[in-house]
């Protein structure tokens, strides 16, 4: 009878151990397989009772909607390119609320367009993931699949092309592991679910880590002004005769919203989405704020160029 209780002592024990074991699979399977959901977005007006130079209420991209300034005409750009690629990015309708992922807007009637961006459920889009997701979004598009790689803050890489034959990021505070948790997969949603992973764990300082300082008088389209709390992206150019150059600038931020294009205002009546070279060599530009100045602007590994 001891023998016998003994005996299954012991099955009792080997099948607490397997219960726990699938217990911690099942979580790191959790843990290490993201779901991508798009949130549910409001889009009304926003009523602006100002104009915004250069806009073209009717266009429906970013050539199309905002136009050059005077005696200024857009920096060519090469067919595929990322600067085409963002040039013909669709916008949601001239003067729009901000859309905000849970579901409210924000009135920011100084934006001069928004892209039509879909944002996740839970709210990872913010400054450095949208900047991220443009540029890993061109990537998938083209076809690009092999540069589609981000450095998450603590600098360990997470791979699209690892990702989608099956690898995955298992992530404890700053440390992470590669292992694999999936099956192959290159679907669009695993694709998602892949970007999920990296605007959790990426943002200003991996994106730092990942570029370099440039001169402004170097600043082209994908490039990006950068410090430790926020970031925005160069997403046009212009140039007139004398050689002077002036800027598109967009972002996101906190809470998670559209990304969309900044304007900056001299006077009453002066609002621009342009931002001009001498405004962006300043050491402190004030209309980015969050501290942003001209040792910010960096280039993003090689660039778009």
């Amino acid at each position: 009878m001891m023998e016998r209780a003994k005996k299954n002592r012991h099955r009792i024990g080997i099948i607490f151990i397997l219960v726990l074991l699938a217990a911690v699979l099942v979580l790191v399977y959790i843990r290490t397989n993201p779901k991508w959901k798009a949130a549910k977005l409001t889009i009304e007006p926003a009523n602006r009772f100002f104009d915004i130079q250069c806009i073209e209420p009717e266009g429906t991209t970013l050539e199309t909607r905002i136009l050059p300034p005077e005696g200024f005409s857009r920096v060519p750009v090469e067919n595929g390119s990322f600067g085409e690629y963002l040039r013909k990015y669709p916008l949601l309708p001239d003067d729009t609320k901000l859309p905000v992922f849970d579901g409210p807007t924000i009135n920011n009637t100084d934006i001069a367009a928004i892209f039509d961006i879909s944002l996740g459920d839970e709210g990872y889009q913010q400054c450095a993931d949208s900047v991220i997701r443009l540029y890993s979004d061109y990537f998938y598009e083209t076809g690009q699949f092999d540069r589609i790689s981000f450095l998450f803050s603590n600098g360990d890489e997470c791979n699209y092309d690892r990702w989608r034959k099956g690898r995955r990021m298992l992530v404890f505070a700053d440390h992470s592991f590669e292992i694999p948790a999936a099956l192959p997969d290159d679907s669009e949603q695993q694709y998602r679910n892949y970007l999920k992973e990296v605007m959790r764990y990426a943002g200003t300082l991996s994106l730092q880590k990942e570029s370099e300082v440039i001169p402004p008088e170097e600043l082209h389209i994908g490039d990006i002004i950068c410090n430790d709390t926020h970031v925005v992206m160069i997403v046009d150019e212009a140039v007139n005769d004398k050689g002077e150059r002036c800027y598109l600038i967009g972002q996101s931020f906190i809470p998670a919203v559209c990304f969309h294009i900044l304007t900056w205002t001299e006077g009453k009546n002066n609002v621009s989405p342009w931002f001009t070279q001498e405004q962006l060599s300043q050491d402190n530009i004030p209309a980015l704020g969050y501290g942003l100045n001209k040792q910010n602007i960096r280039r993003w590994k090689d660039g778009f160029q």
